[in-house]
């Protein structure tokens, strides 16, 4: 399924989708959260977004691409990878790839964020309570809010505000 908005489709249509291609070519954080929604209500999709380089520039959507997205191709070279990506899909031969912007990988290792942690930021920075953290990443809200206690501790914050001001300097 190809699609710019995936608002556009039926939960029955999501539900038979093995494979989920958006074409994310401008800056839309709310799109992004959306599929990160997505995502979760159908983890047994795969999500291959096509970006822009600039897509990348924002430490927020950086975070919440690499999130969404099983594997993301640049536009410049989307055919040959996407043809090359479908092929492997539909033999079986299955390849997750994380694609960690070098800025997001730096940010996580610079404050030395757990794999729980990083797990987290996504949806944190999109603006989810803890409550819905748990039930999305199925662990215990006393869980959740340890760790977005250590996240805002290691970024020197108070809050979730102080979260974005501090992604707006590393922009």
């Amino acid at each position: 399924m190809y699609t710019d908005d995936i608002n556009t489709f039926t939960k029955k249509i999501l539900c038979q989708t093995k494979a989920i291609v958006v074409d994310y070519g401008q800056s839309n954080i709310q799109q992004l959260i959306d599929l990160l929604v997505v995502k979760n209500k159908y983890p047994e999709s795969y999500f291959i977004l096509i970006t822009r380089e600039s897509c990348f520039e924002n430490t927020i959507e950086n975070i919440l691409i690499n999130t969404v997205s099983d594997y993301s191709i640049d536009c410049v070279s989307v055919m040959r990878k996407l043809k090359a990506c479908l092929k492997d899909f539909a033999s079986g031969n299955q390849h997750i790839i994380v694609t960690k912007n070098k800025r997001l990988y730096h940010i996580e290792k610079e404050k030395n964020l757990t794999k729980r942690e990083s797990d987290l930021l996504p949806y944190i920075i999109s603006g989810r309570n803890n409550k819905e953290i748990s039930r999305y990443l199925d662990v215990s809200g006393k869980t959740v809010s340890h760790h977005r206690r250590n996240i805002y501790h290691k970024f020197d914050v108070n809050n979730l505000t102080g979260l974005y001001h501090v992604f707006g300097r590393y922009a």
